[in-house]
């Protein structure tokens, strides 16, 4: 098979109202050299009759099922770029879409300026459209990352302190275009857990070499009521814990990768933290942020989280509002030298909250 420019990558799971939007946008782009993964999750809706029906002769588009549910899309993400040919790997979610000048616009800025490892687009169209119907363009809004265009710094201390750090970068799969042989040399795949985007836009920050803000909006994100990552049951809940407590032993295994951050201790909480911020409030509410809810929804969700955590129940709400606040304290405190010994006292408490935490997971599995 010819060697394509773009691998355009699809994980499938029940998307039988989007995923014709989703390939047509593809298909439809002016910039015509890529080819198509479509990996099914071992969907039980009509999506992969739409697929064969509709693009069973397309050689631009190939169909892989899988035989059976994962629950996440990772494996269907790490299957596709096992299987893809292209220079550069897009993964695009089955109910979004890409604007018609897309990977045309994507292909000129890789050719200005060769051997780019990250594509990081800074502007994205959102929609919250949920019918299956084409995207209205007059209900599209534009947003923008904080960050200007260029090459990030190669300093990879800098790089992590000024855009992971202080969350000036953006966390999605669909943000990144990547070079496939750069995904290849440091073997990156996606983590089998929640929230995997995590992992793989981390690695690809302190791996890449040439690491490019791209200021355009190319891409149009659909966000759904009831999208796989608005779902806050309580098996979700004891599952994003688990998905955290992973994606941080991973975060420090890559660090620990990398002479430069091998012994920065303070660079890998900071890092950490911010797993913290970005699973626990927005993606267990009303569950775990019962800071931001009434006295009445909040004691509901104390007496909802009982059975699950029982004597620890009050722990498991509050420790990572508490973890947070305490850092941020040590971060202020680290700035006048004589209240070190404080700030010293602080990352203690930080680690007698994590033993705290690996118990509470442990009762839960047994």
């Amino acid at each position: 098979m010819d060697k394509p420019c773009f691998s355009i990558i699809i994980p499938m799971y029940n998307a039988e109202r989007y995923i014709k939007i989703c390939i047509d946008s593809i298909l439809n782009q002016t910039f015509q050299d890529f080819e198509i993964i479509v990996v099914d999750d071992a969907s039980t809706d009509n999506s992969c009759k739409i697929c064969s029906e509709l693009y069973g002769t397309n050689k631009k588009v190939r169909l892989i099922r899988q035989d059976k549910n994962h629950g996440t899309p990772s494996l269907g993400r790490n299957y596709g770029l096992e299987n893809s040919f292209g220079e550069y790997i897009w993964f695009i979610d089955n109910d979004d879409a890409i604007i018609p000048t897309a990977l045309e616009k994507i292909y000129n800025a890789t050719k200005a300026e060769q051997g780019v490892d990250v594509i990081h687009c800074l502007g994205s169209y959102r929609t919250s459209q949920d019918n299956a119907n084409l995207i209205e363009i007059s209900k599209l809004t534009l947003k923008w990352d904080d960050r200007e265009e260029g090459f990030l710094d190669e300093d990879v201390v800098l790089r992590l302190s000024d855009n992971w750090v202080k969350k000036r970068i953006w966390i999605a799969t669909w943000i990144n275009i990547y070079n496939r042989d750069f995904l290849v040399k440091h073997n990156m795949r996606f983590l089998d857990c929640l929230v995997e985007d995590m992992s793989i836009s981390f690695e690809a920050l302190c791996y890449a070499k040439k690491y490019l803000m791209f200021r355009e909006a190319i891409y149009i994100w659909r966000q759904r009521s009831n999208s796989l990552s608005n779902k806050t049951d309580f098996n979700r809940f004891k599952l994003y814990v688990k998905s955290f407590m992973e994606i941080s032993n991973f975060m420090s295994e890559v660090m620990e990768k990398i002479p430069a951050l091998k012994n920065n201790r303070i660079l890998k909480e900071q890092s950490a933290l911010q797993i913290v911020d970005y699973i626990f409030p927005h993606r267990t509410v009303p569950f775990y942020n019962g800071a931001h809810i009434s006295a009445e929804l909040d004691n509901a969700v104390y007496d909802a989280m009982v059975p699950i955590f029982g004597a620890n129940t009050t722990l498991a709400k509050y420790l990572f509002h508490g973890f947070n606040a305490m850092f941020q304290k040590a971060n202020s405190l680290s700035q006048q030298v004589r209240l070190l010994q404080k700030r010293e006292a602080v990352y203690q408490k930080q680690d007698k909250l994590i033993e705290q935490l690996k118990k509470l997971l442990d009762q839960y599995e047994r």
